[in-house]
């Protein structure tokens, strides 16, 4: 790709999320970023949203038992959450325009071929989605599609609850690790 279609996708890009982001926000289709309550960035469409697509991406990965996976996907939403706020507030501005880019119905179903609401989209729908977005000439799927996966991965791979899936076990020795207090 040469310097000049560089600057063309770039500036097609940037125009297409801020149109998006515009027409969510005047039409209303967006939700304000929570004051209150547990959430500091995710809000209710965003955590749909994330339900979604959080089994498909960690497919594989999650407890078998479905208490056990429910829990991995609430610790999950909530270190997202805490990812997405401390990445500062430009990037996290980058993030809920994404979110709003996933959650508008015109722009889902151009974007992402998922036509339906989020909960109601298929195991499949989901994987054809991702895997367009990873596989895409438009170097805006592609980052994307890495930053919706890594912040996925990072924040379920970092729990204990992964760590037996990826034969992680701590060390014999790790509370000698930590620091104790020696009030002697």
């Amino acid at each position: 790709m040469n310097r000049r279609n560089f600057l063309k996708l770039g500036a097609a890009s940037s125009a297409a999320l801020t149109a998006t982001s515009l027409t969510a926000t005047l039409t209303g289709c967006t939700q304000a970023t929570p004051k209150n309550g547990p959430w500091k960035v995710l809000r209710a469409d965003d955590i749909v949203f994330l339900k979604a697509v959080l089994p498909v991406v960690l497919k594989g990965s999650l407890p078998s038992d479905d208490k056990l996976q429910k829990e991995a996907l609430d610790n999950s939403l909530s270190y997202i959450d805490i990812a997405i706020f401390n990445l500062g507030p430009h990037n996290a501005a980058q993030m809920v325009d994404l979110f709003n880019l996933l959650n508008m119905r015109i722009s889902r179903g151009l974007t992402t071929g998922v036509w339906s609401k989020w909960e109601n989209a298929s195991e499949e729908e989901i994987e054809n989605f991702l895997n367009s977005w990873r596989e895409s000439s438009l170097s805006l799927f592609n980052l994307a599609y890495n930053g919706i996966n890594k912040l996925m991965c990072a924040t379920w791979f970092g729990q204990p609850l992964a760590w037996d899936k990826v034969g992680y076990h701590l060390p014999a020795t790790a509370n000698l690790l930590i620091t104790k207090n020696n009030n002697a």
